[in-house]
């Protein structure tokens, strides 16, 4: 089994000058790639008969890594396949959460319940900024809809994802992990977030996970 290299469903330079396309290029091609190449190398690809990658992330969350290399902290932690897999399918969600010319207000049934919720999308887009230059270190913000209906943000660090928890629908991400935005953005994490949501947000995409949620 062989993983394929995920389409990017637009060109690099689309997402200009919100992302350049020197900064896209090597996202899609150096970090992406690099952990499709991993992951198509670990025994549990390799040996296996045709598997989804989310079922791969799945399998690789029950997996643990014996610290062996002398991590801080001690203890277990999460296994490569984990980190891997699910680093694909982060960068995946990512980069659909984004279109070129997107972003503005909000519409449709995430509209509704941003509104409903908050006081306006503007108070609930402060919130996400916030949330993702708190994140310490490297990780994502995702955007997620309860069980109950409930729009929550959630920072999740180095590979996590919340395909692996119950009662959580993902509906956006965006990617703080300073490979995303270093390039343009220096140290700016705060501006690349405050850009990305105001200027390529799906919200075509992004409605569609609220519908399936």
């Amino acid at each position: 089994m062989k993983l394929p290299m995920p389409a990017l469903p637009y060109e690099y330079d689309a997402l200009e000058p919100v992302i350049s396309e020197r900064a896209l290029e090597l996202h899609y091609t150096g970090h992406l790639k690099g952990y499709v190449d991993k992951l198509n190398r670990l025994p549990a690809v390799v040996s296996s008969d045709k598997k989804k990658l989310e079922e791969l992330i799945i399998e690789g969350k029950k997996e643990k890594a014996k610290n062996l290399l002398g991590v801080l902290p001690p203890g277990e932690h999460t296994s490569t396949l984990y980190n891997l897999s699910a680093q694909v399918y982060n960068h995946m969600f990512f980069f659909r959460s984004l279109i070129p010319n997107g972003g503005g207000d909000p519409t449709g049934e995430f509209k509704e319940v941003v509104e409903g919720q908050y006081e306006s999308w503007e108070a609930f887009k402060k919130r996400i900024i916030a949330k993702g230059k708190a994140l310490f270190g490297s990780g994502w913000v995702w955007v997620c809809l309860d069980d109950e209906g409930q729009l929550i943000i959630l920072k999740g660090l180095d590979a996590e994802t919340p395909l692996v928890y119950r009662g959580i629908s993902p509906l956006f991400c965006i990617d703080v992990w300073e490979h995303a935005y270093y390039l343009d953005y220096n140290l700016d994490r705060g501006r690349y977030l405050k850009l990305v949501i105001d200027k390529l947000l799906n919200w075509e995409f992004i409605n569609k996970n609220m519908v399936n949620a």
